[in-house]
């Protein structure tokens, strides 16, 4: 089960950004395939399953409860995040007063390797287990040595099992090699009506293509919960997945989920092949995101031939020294250059930015907010630089003994007070929401996007709920700090 905490809407199954999707500027929910993997899984091994996103249906914590007297689960899976641990806590308090002896599995990537201050902060009692890695290689086995063989929890990889009232950590840095061996997440469960694309609002399924990634980008979970070495599923296992979304469940629009699904050109090249010669050449629209140092023009016209029709770019700065100090490895003209190739290849592109780093100030942002609008790209998104547990960024800030506030519950869209020494987090947010309304209501940008969805209704109705969104929290002032 996935819970729906008051509040904003967050993507609890994706483990990597952890986005909060209503503050957001031009995302929207994608499913919940880390329920559907685990439901494929337990499904495989006799086990009855009820599967409910409920904050994606907008249903409170009583439909919740109510469920709960319902079904009687003997157990429930959740997924939480880094910005909702401690509403997600609360809400399991209310499962467990109402159903006791509940065994309780809470999944989220603040648990890989977590540090001893969180766990003071969760009750050994409400939780039976919690898992930080990749959970499809882990639940069948928990479930089976839970009910079957308790002895054997110990020798599973990447969780917190709780024994006689304490958390106790198993071994972590474990990845299952073998992608294809996992069944497909369980979409006849998914109410796959809830996940759509932000523009034509048709029905969008996500496709995990690879895991693990080989770079060292001090802010980023990759490499910590998903190894540095990258693992790619099959194409051919890729294609029979699309097939089945394409026939079984009428869904023609994909988001390719990777690391940096442009990392191997081979492998790119050899899936959009796949695609092309198959029954599903012309019938799907997909996207994927990719690194600017690892795309060429001819693999950027062979994903548009495939199928691909916008590509994301973490482009995170417009400062070299920005760019050096975070370890990306690439830089501004690199960055244009991308994004160029993309547009001369007929891709939409979505460029993200972080600002807020320790050791920048407002003439950082500036060289940022001008690489943005040079570079141009048809969607935005701007972070606020955040110190997630287990990341070199993390670990820089503690031994400097710079951070003096919680890091737990919040978002890329909130400050952690006294971090950066040089500014005023307020500041550093109100900058953030300024600089995203501003590219979007440009009057470059607004007659561009009305002109090209003018014939097509649905896009531009939905192109207006997204920028009355985006204004409603650029100019809203409550703070979560």
């Amino acid at each position: 089960m996935l819970i729906y905490p008051p509040g904003n809407l967050y993507q609890r199954g994706e483990d990597r950004c952890q986005l909060n999707v209503s503050e957001s500027s031009a995302n929207s929910m994608r499913a919940c395939n880390d329920l559907g993997y685990a439901s494929a899984v337990l499904k495989q091994r006799g086990y009855k399953i009820f599967l409910k996103d409920y904050q994606s249906e907008r249903l409170d914590i009583n439909a919740l409860l109510e469920d709960v007297k319902k079904e009687q689960p003997d157990v429930i899976f959740l997924s939480t995040t880094n910005a909702t641990i401690f509403s997600d806590i609360e809400i399991i308090k209310k499962i467990k007063n109402q159903k006791e002896d509940i065994i309780v599995i809470l999944k989220g990537a603040i648990f890989y390797d977590c540090n001893e201050h969180l766990l003071s902060k969760i009750n050994a009692n409400l939780i039976n287990y919690l898992i930080g890695g990749e959970e499809e290689f882990i639940i069948g086995d928990l479930i089976d040595y839970h009910f079957n063989d308790v002895d054997r929890i110990s020798t599973l990889p990447s969780i917190i099992y709780n024994k006689n009232g304490k958390f106790i950590k198993t071994n972590n840095n474990v990845f299952c090699e073998d992608l294809d061996s996992l069944p497909f997440p369980d979409r006849a469960e998914m109410n796959n009506e809830l996940y759509v694309m932000p523009d034509t609002g048709e029905k969008l399924a996500t496709i995990s293509t690879s895991r693990g990634c080989p770079s060292s980008c001090i802010y980023c979970l990759s490499p910590h919960i998903s190894g540095k070495k990258i693992r790619f599923r099959s194409s051919s296992n890729i294609l029979e997945e699309l097939k089945e979304c394409f026939f079984k469940f009428g869904i023609k629009n994909f988001f390719f989920k990777a690391d940096t699904f442009t990392i191997n050109s081979d492998w790119t090249n050899e899936l959009c092949e796949k695609i092309i010669n198959s029954k599903l050449n012309g019938k799907i629209n997909w996207v994927a995101n990719s690194r600017v140092n690892t795309i060429n023009p001819q693999m950027l016209s062979l994903m548009k031939k495939a199928g691909c029709s916008l590509i994301a770019f973490g482009l995170e700065s417009g400062s070299n020294e920005s760019l050096q100090k975070m370890k990306k490895n690439t830089t501004i003209e690199q960055n244009y250059q991308a994004v160029q190739m993309a547009k001369q290849a007929g891709l939409s592109t979505f460029g993200f930015y972080i600002i807020g780093f320790p050791w920048e100030d407002f003439s950082h942002f500036e060289l940022t907010r001008k690489a943005m609008l040079k570079n141009n790209t048809d969607f935005i998104e701007v972070h606020i630089a955040t110190p997630f547990v287990g990341t070199e960024f993390y670990n820089i800030l503690q031994q400097e003994g710079r951070i003096t506030d919680e890091v737990y519950g919040k978002s890329h869209f909130n400050c952690i007070n006294s971090i950066n020494t040089n500014l005023n987090p307020e500041d550093v947010e109100n900058y953030r929401k300024k600089i995203v309304l501003e590219y979007y209501l440009r009057p470059s940008y607004l007659y561009k996007k009305i002109s090209n969805s003018i014939l097509k209704p649905k896009i531009l109705y939905n192109y207006f709920k997204f920028g009355t969104r985006l204004i409603k929290n650029s100019i809203k002032s409550n703070f979560r700090r």
